[in-house]
């Protein structure tokens, strides 16, 4: 225990040395600041800094809107732009060097004289690499957490399963760092090899979203039409009257879309579809960790938010070709459709991506303690 604490000591001790650790930790902390401490709401809107409050109903103290907007703006803002893009990237510029560093003469040469496995070494290489995410991660949520309870009066635990979440995320693309630093034993060739795979990764479950958002939108939109056709013929039932021409060209036009919809996903959209998720289960799926985390707090979808500051229903955002009823049924179904994309299965998603990640950290332990150094 005493080797491990002394190694995990040393490889912090190593990681705070440099700029960029302490840059981090001023940046989480600034952003947090910035999110969370320059606007209030008050029972007319919301206030930002000294200015006048915005009078807006839905965002009024005593309403949802305020829990709903700090909810979305930290999985929005802080979370996907900075915790799992921002920090991360400056996670692996400060610890790709930790491994290739590692292995040069000397270094590797004192340790392995040490009484400790090989495997045990590696290992706690790593996990001192990850302690460093741990750290950064934990300065911005934490005071993210608190300016949140004191400031809003929101106390929100599930917040800090960020932690936990984006470290998990890190972890995900560093195992692939340390394969790639094992064999090549080049801190650039480790960066920039594992930025690429990040990029690969980005882009499979970028498409495949898009391809999973436009078909859930269809068959939401599918749903709505079918919902409105039930609620025409039952409103004419009730009345006990048949269908006037008004209702039964709604009726025609609702499913003259029904048709359309199910042909699309029955067709080339729901093949595209399933072939782009079976491509995902081979891929750790870094981008399913902000769908986890907006998940757990309650993070409105994008339209949600949006309706807290503007009337998406008003004719100054419904295109001029296209009715109000049918403008009504498209944001209905664009709501349940981001809904539907965001719903990840938490452990199939978290279980699929360890086994591929974890492949490559069994792969780079093996080589590690194979090598002759």
């Amino acid at each position: 225990m005493s080797q491990t604490a002394a190694l995990l000591t040393d490889s912090l001790r190593h990681l705070r040395s440099r700029y960029l650790f302490w840059i981090s930790i001023a940046l989480s902390a600034l952003g947090a600041l910035a999110l969370f401490a320059t606007y209030s709401f008050t029972p007319e809107g919301i206030r930002f800094l000294w200015m006048r409050p915005w009078e807006n109903p839905a965002l009024a103290s005593g309403s949802d809107g305020p829990r709903q907007m700090v909810a979305g703006v930290f999985n929005g803002f802080f979370v996907r732009f900075w915790l799992s893009w921002g920090v991360l990237i400056l996670a692996l510029v400060s610890t790709a060097s930790v491994l290739p560093d590692f292995l040069r003469s000397g270094a590797i040469d004192t340790a392995l004289a040490k009484p400790i496995s090989r495997v045990k070494l590696f290992l706690v290489k790593v996990l001192g690499s990850l302690l460093f995410v741990v750290i950064q991660v934990a300065v911005g949520v934490v005071l993210a957490y608190l300016l949140i309870g004191v400031r809003f009066d929101m106390w929100i635990p599930e917040s800090l399963l960020a932690i936990p979440l984006i470290t998990l995320q890190f972890f995900y693309l560093y195992c692939f760092a340390a394969l790639i630093a094992v064999t090549t034993r080049s801190t650039l060739a480790s960066l920039i090899g594992t930025m690429l795979i990040w990029f690969a990764i980005f882009i499979v479950q970028f498409v495949a979203s898009q391809f999973q958002e436009q078909a859930a939108s269809i068959r939401a939109q599918g749903e709505v039409f079918r919902t409105r056709i039930a609620q025409t013929q039952q409103r004419a039932a009730d009345e006990d009257r048949e269908l006037n021409s008004f209702e039964q060209f709604r009726v025609g036009q609702y499913q003259k879309r029904i048709d359309e919809s199910d042909k699309a996903i029955n067709g080339w959209l729901g093949s595209w579809e399933g072939r782009l998720q079976r491509i995902e289960l081979v891929v750790p799926k870094t981008g399913d960790i902000k769908k986890i985390l907006a998940n757990e707090v309650k993070a409105p979808v994008g339209s949600e938010m949006m309706s807290l500051f503007f009337d998406l229903n008003s004719d100054e955002f419904r295109p001029s070709n296209i009715d109000e009823d049918e403008w009504s049924a498209q944001l209905e179904a664009g709501a349940a459709a981001e809904s539907e994309v965001r719903d990840v299965d938490t452990w199939a998603s978290i279980g699929s991506s360890l086994a591929v990640s974890g492949l490559a950290l069994a792969l780079a332990t093996l080589i590690f303690s194979r090598r002759d150094f």
